[in-house]
């Protein structure tokens, strides 16, 4: 039985046919119930009705901001954290940067497996919010959490021990494999925390509850920064673990970010709703319905996250100076993108409830205003790495040869802040569409084909090390663009799931 054959879900793509609403009823019944469905779906913190009965494009961009300006708060303080994690880690010397940098790459690699869930979670529930459908979302949310669980464990299981390993494959010098080492098994085992609260908070989103999640990650953030004071330098009368006390905190913090966000859900007042009282039995198609979407995004996530830990390799092949310049360019790249991020979480989620409840159009109107607010912010973003960079790498470091290094990146990358801008947001419509593998296409094309290869050809061939490897940044973001321009452009992307 396919997705739009299941129950709670048949009206989806058909305004002549029934579907279930927010208590299972019927609404193609009585003003009443019409009535009392929206009087729920208040009642029940649910957001998505305002967007759904938007008129105007002005109405769409308030919906598009009270959606994303949660998420910008959230992600911005995700980047900052990560930024001052560099920065107290980085007092250590360059060898710890280029420790946790290298610790860093397999482990987002690892985690983009788990995209096959977060996306694919994100997608059905803003579909089943779109169609005021809370049995069908709370289901989904149920089996990608119990399914995510099990796999995190087997990555804490397996991660552990071989993180030695890992770390060599990824071309640590003698300075740095020990350390990385110790800091990727602590990453590792807060695996389950880490990817627990992934699923769930990607339920919340796709029901356009932003709030939650931002909380969580500020309380988290709070716990991390002060954990990391007092475990890398030794304070309050605790031991000084450097690199592993960066760890620690981090694993510390993923932990109670997972516990806010678990208690959050066991409300019942909230959409997304679950608690030791329901079945967790394992249903088949509601998981391959998951999948379905998921896998493709999980595989572009890992084709991604494949192609930069190659091309960290590539860099670090150039000496710990390099890496570290480059590992600061990312940091600092990554805060940049924090308005993008937002803007297209709210785009991924208000495709999804748009199509959800039969509007493309609201979904194509969201997806055009979310576009052109975000190239004016990264616009402002590229002027700024272009204008102030340098200023930004003394932050991190006073090393001379890795300032000079770093803000040479960050003024080539300033030039691909318009394109990332609308490859970001087309591409959170396409996933919102539950049209994943075309992304998945585009994404091999542009990292395979344009970074790894040009970054190879420019910085080992023709010797222009880190400058060429972020040329072939750029050419990629530009290549992408063009790609997901098409795509969207070509309306395919309303019927994906059909």
């Amino acid at each position: 039985m396919s997705l739009f054959e299941a129950k709670g879900l048949r009206g989806f793509f058909a305004p002549d046919r029934e579907y279930d609403d927010i208590d299972g009823s019927d609404i193609n019944g009585t003003d009443e119930n019409e009535e009392n469905k929206e009087r729920k779906l208040n009642d029940s913190d649910f957001t998505a009705s305002s967007f759904l009965q938007a008129q105007t494009s002005a109405d769409i961009r308030r919906a598009i901001l009270k959606l994303a300006l949660p998420a910008l708060v959230e992600f911005g303080l995700m980047m900052l954290v990560q930024m001052i994690d560099m920065i107290q880690v980085g007092v250590l010397g360059p060898w710890a940067i280029a420790a946790t940098g290298l610790a860093a790459q397999p482990t987002m690699l690892i985690f983009s497996v788990f995209s096959a869930l977060v996306v694919g979670t994100t997608a059905l529930v803003a579909r089943a919010a779109g169609a005021g459908d809370r049995d069908y979302a709370c289901r989904v949310t149920r089996q990608s959490f119990v399914i995510v669980l099990i796999m995190g464990a087997v990555i804490t299981a397996v991660g552990i021990p071989a993180s030695g390993s890992i770390i060599r494959l990824m071309g640590a010098d003698v300075d740095t494999i020990a350390p990385g080492t110790i800091y990727l098994q602590i990453i590792m085992a807060g695996t389950i925390f880490t990817v627990g609260n992934m699923v769930l908070a990607a339920s919340l989103r796709g029901a356009g509850d932003m709030v939650t999640p931002m909380i969580s990650n500020m309380v988290a953030n709070i716990v991390n920064l002060f954990g990391n004071w007092v475990l890398i330098n030794g304070k309050l009368g605790f031991p000084r673990w450097e690199v592993a006390g960066a760890a620690v905190a981090t694993s510390l913090s993923r932990m109670i970010a997972f516990i806010i966000t678990l208690h959050a859900v066991y409300r019942r007042d909230k959409f997304i709703h679950i608690s030791v009282h329901d079945s967790y039995r394992i249903e088949p198609n509601i998981i391959r319905d998951v999948l379905d979407i998921g896998i493709p995004a999980a595989v572009e996530q890992l084709i991604m996250r494949g192609g930069a830990l190659l091309f960290a390799r590539l860099i670090a092949g150039f000496g710990t100076i390099m890496f570290a310049a480059h590992q600061i360019a990312i940091n600092i790249e990554g805060l940049g993108l924090v308005p993008v991020m937002a803007f297209q979480m709210a785009t991924t989620t208000l495709v999804g409830q748009g199509l959800g409840a039969n509007k493309p159009e609201l979904s194509e109107e969201a997806t055009h205003q979310s576009t052109i607010i975000s190239v004016c912010l990264m616009s402002l973003v590229g002027l700024i790495f272009f204008s102030f960079g340098k200023y930004a790498i003394e932050i991190f470091t006073r090393d001379a040869q890795v300032m000079s290094l770093g803000a040479s990146a960050l003024k080539i990358l300033a030039l691909s802040q318009p394109f990332t801008a609308v490859y970001f947001i087309l591409a959170g419509a396409l996933r919102g569409a539950g049209d994943t593998k075309y992304t998945m296409y585009i994404s091999t094309i542009g990292v395979w084909g344009i970074r790894l290869v040009l970054g190879y050809l420019l910085a080992d061939v023709l010797g222009m090390a880190l400058i060429g490897a972020w040329i072939a940044v750029v050419a990629d973001m530009l290549v992408r663009m063009l790609l997901v321009i098409k795509r969207f452009s070509g309306g395919q992307w309303k019927q994906a799931m059909a």
